[in-house]
C-alpha cells in the first residue's frame, strides 16, 4: 500500500493511473498561505479522491509548525530566497518527513509525492530526500517516470474536465509574492 503526498488536485491527477489502486492520498499543505487557499485545495483534492474512489488522509495544517521549521533552516529570513532554493527544500523536507513519519505509522509500504513530477520544484533533491527518508524508515519510496511537462498539462486538462480547482501559485506566501 503506497501513501501519496498531495500538494494540489492538479499534481494528484496524473499521478493516480501509474500509481495504481492500491494508494491513499495524503493531502498535506502545512506551507499554503492563506488558510482560505488551503480550504480550496483540501476540498479539489477530497473531490479527486471520491471521483476516483480512494482513500483520503489529511495533515494537521499547522502553519506556524511550517513557518518555524522553514525559518530554522535557513540563514536568512525566508523571504528572501528565490524560488526552488534553500528555502523550498527546506519545506520539502518538512513535508516529506510528515508523509514519511505518518506511512510508517499506519503500516504503509511505501511513500511518494507529487511534488516528484512538478516541473516546477527540484525533483532530483526531493527524490534524493524521500529516498534517504525512506532507507532510514525501512520503507519504499516511489518515483514517477512522467514527463513534468506533460503531467502539468495532463493535471490542467483533468482539472477542467472534472470542474477541479486550480491553483495559481505554488502556495506559501513567500510563492505569492514571486509570482511562482
Amino acid at each position: 500500500m503506497l501513501l501519496l503526498n498531495v500538494c494540489c488536485a492538479p499534481c494528484c491527477l496524473p499521478l493516480l493511473e501509474p500509481a495504481g489502486r492500491d494508494l491513499t492520498i495524503f493531502f498535506d499543505g502545512p506551507n499554503l498561505a492563506p488558510a482560505e487557499e488551503y480550504d480550496r485545495r483540501l476540498a479539489a483534492t477530497k473531490k479527486v479522491a471520491e471521483l476516483y474512489q480512494l482513500p483520503f488522509l489529511t495533515g494537521q495544517y499547522d502553519h506556524d509548525a511550517w513557518l518555524k521549521y522553514v525559518g530554522g533552516q535557513l540563514a536568512r529570513p525566508a523571504a528572501e530566497y528565490a524560488e526552488n532554493s534553500e528555502r523550498c527544500r527546506a519545506c520539502f523536507k518538512f513535508r516529506l518527513q510528515r508523509t514519511a513519519f505518518l506511512a510508517k505509522e499506519r503500516g504503509f509500504d511505501g511513500f511518494a509525492t507529487t511534488l516528484s513530477v512538478s516541473r516546477h520544484k527540484d525533483v532530483p533533491f526531493i527524490n534524493q530526500y524521500g529516498r534517504e527518508l525512506a532507507d532510514k524508515l525501512w520503507l519504499k519510496y516511489r518515483t514517477f517516470d512522467l514527463d513534468p511537462r506533460q503531467a502539468d498539462q495532463q493535471g490542467r486538462d483533468l482539472c477542467r474536465q472534472h470542474g477541479i480547482y486550480r491553483q495559481k501559485y505554488c502556495g506559501c506566501e513567500f510563492s505569492i509574492a514571486s509570482g511562482a
